[in-house]
């Protein structure tokens, strides 16, 4: 039997990180084939995605969630929760319905010595997979699946830890990697004259994680970003041209992307800027390491000490270096095409739902 309805469900409304993958996912699955239905426990604090994304409670903790999900359990033949506490509560509603719960920050959150509830322990029962977005979590996660295995009734060749990137829509993606140095440098020239910037110096913009990890150095913050970037001898895209300018505009005419809070892995927006040719340079992380790679396919700096002024290095290195940016750019977009495009992450999630009717 194939996977045909999936019910997806978000902890809130909210646009973390996690969340807005999860909205990729979504329509990734549909254009495969599937119906698919994605509904929070409840609203968020800041509810962003309540447009696109139905609640069906007042409030996640409240017993309207418990009744809710049982009965839209009842539609679908596979079941994503994403997050712990989007687990807790389908924990305790009975149910034999393939399921996967996608973790993020939580593994980092197990190593670190937080325990895990009794609801997240029962809902590791018997064909349910825990999936990571970033190879650095699977031995977290997998030794969180041991100990609980035995008191959970957990069949161990029917359940385990599953490796899945975030997926990101990759349109004209064999036009983005074919783009030569010279094209590339006067589509970005057009854009950076479109929104003021100077055309001959190296434009840098910072990404900020959205998700719900309260980790990450001195070294996240948009004002150190902006001090590395102009003792480096670049120009700093603030927030405010950021959000005034269209996505497509601003993605062209970005040089450099940073993304620092690097605990949960590559974010949708780091694919997506990589993907249009941007230079990714991440802070040192495991989390990282799948998609940036230091003189690969992007550059790494330390969040140890001085982290500024390493990153001052990295951009004044990468400023003086057309050609280094153009190589570790283009070999970013392959990475990118090849290892988290939206169809092979959708297939691997179906797959895995699927793992476990056997």
């Amino acid at each position: 039997m194939a996977i045909q309805r999936v019910l997806q469900i978000l902890k809130d409304t909210d646009a973390t990180d996690q969340h807005l993958a999860a909205l990729e996912l979504h329509h990734g699955l549909t254009r495969s084939g599937c119906e698919v239905r994605t509904l929070a426990l409840g609203p968020g604090k800041t509810g962003q995605l309540a447009q696109s994304v139905p609640v069906i409670a007042p409030s996640r903790k409240s017993l309207a969630a418990y009744t809710q999900l049982r009965a839209e359990q009842r539609w679908a033949d596979g079941l994503i929760l994403q997050g712990v506490q989007a687990a807790e509560v389908a924990a305790v509603i009975p149910g034999a319905l393939p399921t996967a719960v996608g973790l993020w920050s939580e593994p980092a959150d197990w190593e670190g010595g937080k325990r895990v509830s009794l609801r997240m322990a029962k809902a590791m029962r018997d064909g349910v997979q825990l999936v990571v977005t970033n190879a650095a979590a699977t031995t977290s996660a997998q030794r969180v699946l041991d100990r609980y295995r035995g008191s959970t009734g957990i069949n161990s060749e029917s359940s385990g830890v599953q490796l899945i990137h975030t997926g990101v829509r990759l349109a004209n993606s064999a036009k983005s990697a074919a783009l030569s140095e010279a094209s590339q440098t006067a589509r970005r020239a057009a854009a950076k004259q479109a929104l003021g910037l100077e055309v001959s110096r190296l434009a840098v913009r910072a990404l900020q994680s959205v998700s719900v990890s309260s980790r990450g150095g001195n070294a996240g913050s948009s004002g150190g970003v902006r001090e590395a970037a102009l003792s480096g001898g670049a120009q700093f895209v603030d927030s405010l041209t950021a959000s005034s300018a269209d996505e497509e505009l601003l993605l062209a005419a970005t040089d450099v992307v940073i993304f620092s809070d690097c605990a949960d892995g590559p974010s949708v927006e780091l694919l997506r800027a990589m993907h249009t040719g941007a230079v990714a340079v991440a802070a040192d992380s495991p989390a990282m390491g799948e998609l940036v790679e230091d003189h690969v396919t992007g550059r790494r700096f330390s969040s140890v000490g001085s982290a500024d002024g390493s990153l001052s290095e990295v951009l004044a290195e990468l400023a003086s270096n057309s050609q280094q940016r153009f190589a570790l750019a283009t070999a970013g977009i392959l990475r990118v095409q090849a290892e988290y495009s939206l169809g092979q992450t959708q297939a691997q999630w179906l797959a895995t739902l699927s793992s476990a009717l056997a």
